[in-house]
Protein backbone atom coordinates (compact mmCIF):
# COMPACT_ATOMS: atom_id res chain seq x y z
CA UNK A 1 0.00 0.00 0.00
CA UNK A 2 1.52 3.24 -1.16
CA UNK A 3 1.67 6.06 1.83
CA UNK A 4 -0.21 9.50 2.07
CA UNK A 5 2.75 11.62 1.62
CA UNK A 6 4.59 9.74 -1.13
CA UNK A 7 3.91 11.27 -4.67
CA UNK A 8 5.45 11.57 -7.97
CA UNK A 9 3.57 14.61 -9.26
CA UNK A 10 5.57 17.63 -9.53
CA UNK A 11 4.92 20.74 -6.75
CA UNK A 12 1.53 21.57 -4.83
CA UNK A 13 0.12 18.95 -7.63
CA UNK A 14 2.30 16.58 -4.95
CA UNK A 15 0.47 17.65 -2.04
CA UNK A 16 -2.79 17.59 -3.86
CA UNK A 17 -2.47 14.35 -5.18
CA UNK A 18 -0.88 13.06 -1.42
CA UNK A 19 -4.23 14.83 -0.01
CA UNK A 20 -6.70 13.20 -2.53
CA UNK A 21 -5.67 9.58 -2.20
CA UNK A 22 -6.13 10.02 2.00
CA UNK A 23 -9.41 11.21 1.23
CA UNK A 24 -10.15 8.57 -0.88
CA UNK A 25 -8.02 6.11 1.88
CA UNK A 26 -10.25 7.78 4.57
CA UNK A 27 -13.81 7.31 2.58
CA UNK A 28 -13.03 3.37 2.43
CA UNK A 29 -12.45 3.34 5.96
CA UNK A 30 -15.75 4.89 6.65
CA UNK A 31 -17.76 3.14 4.86
CA UNK A 32 -16.46 -0.06 6.44
CA UNK A 33 -17.81 1.26 9.58
CA UNK A 34 -21.04 2.18 7.95
CA UNK A 35 -21.12 -1.31 6.57
CA UNK A 36 -20.61 -2.77 10.01
CA UNK A 37 -22.62 -0.67 11.70
CA UNK A 38 -25.14 -3.30 13.00
CA UNK A 39 -22.37 -5.75 13.78
CA UNK A 40 -22.04 -6.58 17.81
CA UNK A 41 -19.28 -5.54 19.15
CA UNK A 42 -17.42 -3.88 16.21
CA UNK A 43 -15.66 -0.32 17.01
CA UNK A 44 -16.05 2.63 13.91
CA UNK A 45 -12.99 3.36 12.80
CA UNK A 46 -11.74 6.65 10.72
CA UNK A 47 -8.38 8.10 9.99
CA UNK A 48 -6.35 10.00 12.07
CA UNK A 49 -6.43 13.07 10.10
CA UNK A 50 -4.59 15.54 12.38
CA UNK A 51 -1.79 13.13 12.26
CA UNK A 52 -1.88 13.44 7.81
CA UNK A 53 -2.26 16.78 8.49
CA UNK A 54 0.95 17.35 10.45
CA UNK A 55 2.78 14.51 8.09
CA UNK A 56 1.93 16.43 5.03
CA UNK A 57 2.83 19.81 6.30
CA UNK A 58 6.08 18.25 7.05
CA UNK A 59 6.50 17.10 3.79
CA UNK A 60 5.41 20.11 1.83
CA UNK A 61 8.30 22.01 4.18
CA UNK A 62 10.75 19.74 3.58
CA UNK A 63 10.05 20.21 0.02
CA UNK A 64 10.11 23.74 0.10
CA UNK A 65 13.69 23.80 1.92
CA UNK A 66 15.38 21.17 -0.70
CA UNK A 67 16.31 22.37 -4.41
CA UNK A 68 13.45 21.14 -6.67
CA UNK A 69 15.88 19.79 -9.22
CA UNK A 70 17.08 17.78 -6.81
CA UNK A 71 14.56 16.43 -4.83
CA UNK A 72 13.27 12.62 -5.22
CA UNK A 73 10.00 12.66 -3.75
CA UNK A 74 10.30 9.00 -2.64
CA UNK A 75 12.63 10.57 -0.04
CA UNK A 76 10.23 12.79 1.69
CA UNK A 77 9.02 11.43 5.35
CA UNK A 78 6.11 9.30 5.61
CA UNK A 79 3.71 8.70 7.90
CA UNK A 80 0.97 6.08 7.34
CA UNK A 81 -2.49 6.91 8.22
CA UNK A 82 -3.34 5.14 11.14
CA UNK A 83 -6.85 4.04 11.74
CA UNK A 84 -8.36 5.38 15.55
CA UNK A 85 -11.66 4.26 17.05
CA UNK A 86 -14.36 6.81 16.77
CA UNK A 87 -16.63 8.02 19.51
CA UNK A 88 -16.59 6.70 23.10
CA UNK A 89 -18.15 9.18 24.76
CA UNK A 90 -21.98 7.71 24.72
CA UNK A 91 -22.73 3.86 24.86
CA UNK A 92 -25.80 2.49 23.73
CA UNK A 93 -27.89 -0.38 25.15
CA UNK A 94 -25.66 -2.88 23.96
CA UNK A 95 -22.35 -1.59 25.18
CA UNK A 96 -21.39 0.03 22.00
CA UNK A 97 -20.72 3.74 20.48
CA UNK A 98 -22.07 3.60 16.90
CA UNK A 99 -23.50 6.76 15.74
CA UNK A 100 -25.18 6.94 12.48
CA UNK A 101 -25.00 10.68 12.67
CA UNK A 102 -21.15 10.98 13.52
CA UNK A 103 -20.36 8.52 10.26
CA UNK A 104 -22.68 10.55 8.67
CA UNK A 105 -21.55 13.55 9.16
CA UNK A 106 -17.41 12.53 8.85
CA UNK A 107 -18.34 10.84 5.62
CA UNK A 108 -20.75 14.32 4.00
CA UNK A 109 -17.51 16.29 5.20
CA UNK A 110 -14.38 13.89 3.36
CA UNK A 111 -16.85 13.64 0.43
CA UNK A 112 -16.97 17.29 0.02
CA UNK A 113 -13.26 17.83 0.87
CA UNK A 114 -12.57 15.20 -1.94
CA UNK A 115 -14.56 16.84 -4.21
CA UNK A 116 -12.81 20.01 -3.92
CA UNK A 117 -9.44 18.16 -4.08
CA UNK A 118 -10.76 16.61 -7.38
CA UNK A 119 -11.71 19.58 -9.02
CA UNK A 120 -8.71 21.57 -8.04
CA UNK A 121 -6.20 18.89 -9.41
CA UNK A 122 -8.31 18.95 -12.94
CA UNK A 123 -7.74 22.67 -12.54
CA UNK A 124 -4.22 21.98 -12.33
CA UNK A 125 -3.90 19.17 -15.13
CA UNK A 126 -6.40 21.28 -17.65
CA UNK A 127 -3.89 24.45 -17.21
CA UNK A 128 -0.63 22.26 -17.59
CA UNK A 129 -2.60 20.72 -20.57
CA UNK A 130 -3.27 24.83 -21.72
CA UNK A 131 0.28 25.64 -21.54
CA UNK A 132 1.86 22.73 -23.28
CA UNK A 133 -0.70 23.71 -26.68
CA UNK A 134 0.73 26.89 -26.27
CA UNK A 135 -2.43 28.54 -25.41
CA UNK A 136 -3.05 31.08 -22.80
Amino acid sequence: MTTPIQSSAPGSLGALHAAFRFSAQRHEVLADSVANLDTPNHRPQDLDVVSFQKSLSQAIDAKRDVDAARLDPKLLPVASPGRVAIGGELLSHDGSDRSHEVLAQRMTSNLLRFRALAGMIRGRWDMLGTVTRGRL
